[in-house]
């Protein structure tokens, strides 16, 4: 093994540092990022995930149809369980109502390695059988992510997607 001086240990992480923010500053390498982190948390917290989706260059989601409302009822949000009541009252357990849970990441402003902001999502409807997430079918929690850079931005992520899916618990 190569022993490298404190200056060369320097240079070595500022060169790597710069070669991860050179393939982040580049949009795809930058959404797949997100796309990848978001399928793993859909996997994480949701039953039956779909592929995590671009829905336009600035707006990434997963989404999960779950059919049942049995386990959606040990929710909190107090917001959330009226909804899920009002759904119970209009869908029989027979016609398999529907809820629909998504984590979305909307990029707000990004300039490549100037950072940027960015509004971190987790979204439950009740809007059986679309889901269109239409006022009053819906709750959200939604966190700001704000960057320095691209690096920041891919790590911290992981923490405002976990933040803000405590709205599953």
């Amino acid at each position: 093994m190569t022993k490298h001086t404190v200056e060369e240990n320097e240079s070595i992480i500022t060169n790597k540092m710069h070669n991860v923010q050179e393939a982040y500053s580049h949009a795809d390498v930058f959404n797949r990022y997100i796309l990848q982190t978001l399928d793993s948390f859909g996997y994480r917290y949701f039953d039956t995930p779909l592929k995590a989706e671009m829905l336009s260059p600035t707006e990434l989601r997963v989404l999960a149809i779950e059919k049942g409302i049995k386990e959606a009822i040990k929710i909190k949000n107090e917001t959330l369980r009226k909804g899920l009541g009002e759904l119970a009252k209009k869908v029989s357990k027979e016609e398999g109502p529907t809820v629909a849970r998504e984590l979305r990441v909307q990029i707000l402003q990004r300039e490549s390695g100037k950072g940027g902001n960015a509004h971190v999502l987790a979204r439950v409807s009740w809007g059986h059988p679309d889901h269109p997430f239409t006022p009053g079918t819906f709750v959200e929690k939604m966190s700001v992510l704000k960057f320095e850079d691209d690096i920041f931005f891919r790590n911290h992520l992981g923490a405002h997607l976990e933040d803000v899916c405590s709205l599953f618990d």
